[in-house]
């Protein structure tokens, strides 16, 4: 039987590829601060394997690292067909006011990272499948029954 961490992360690899939302499941017991925003810009072709990438990947590192309690949540969003400027963009949630530069939560996720087993989609990992176009640390002013199914 998979493990939920597993399902989560299948269902959000499926999600992404119907482009809705796939957020963080588990509850937070510490307040949204700050979010860091990521956007990802597919290179031609590449779009739906950019997304299994992610889910592949991110997601599984960010699920860790919310578990662990360094990230307050997350989510994948896919851009509405016909759209240019990105294809994915990807936020989390910290509860502190530095974001990511907090030290034990840089230094927490790095500890994920370094153990991460890198999934390829294809042979190819982020840098033949896309590219980050922009990023951006977001102060938190309201956030009231956001959920997606999937």
């Amino acid at each position: 039987m998979p493990s939920r961490r597993d399902a989560l992360a299948g269902m959000a690899g499926l999600a992404m590829l119907g482009g809705v939302a796939a957020p963080a499941l588990a509850a937070s017991p510490r307040p949204t601060v700050v979010v860091e925003q990521t956007l990802l810009k597919a290179l031609p072709g590449k779009a739906d394997a950019l997304g299994r990438f992610l889910a592949a990947n991110w997601l599984v590192m960010d699920q860790k690292a919310l578990d662990q309690g360094l990230f307050t949540g997350f989510w994948l969003a896919r851009s509405a067909p016909g759209f240019e400027a990105w294809d994915y963009a990807m936020q989390v949630g910290y509860p502190t006011a530095q974001g990511y530069d907090d030290p034990a939560t840089a230094k927490g996720f790095e500890a994920i990272r370094k153990v991460h087993k890198t999934v390829l989609i294809e042979g190819e990992g982020l840098a033949q499948l896309g590219r980050i176009v922009g990023s951006q640390r977001l102060d938190m002013v309201a956030v009231r029954g956001f959920a997606a199914q999937v």
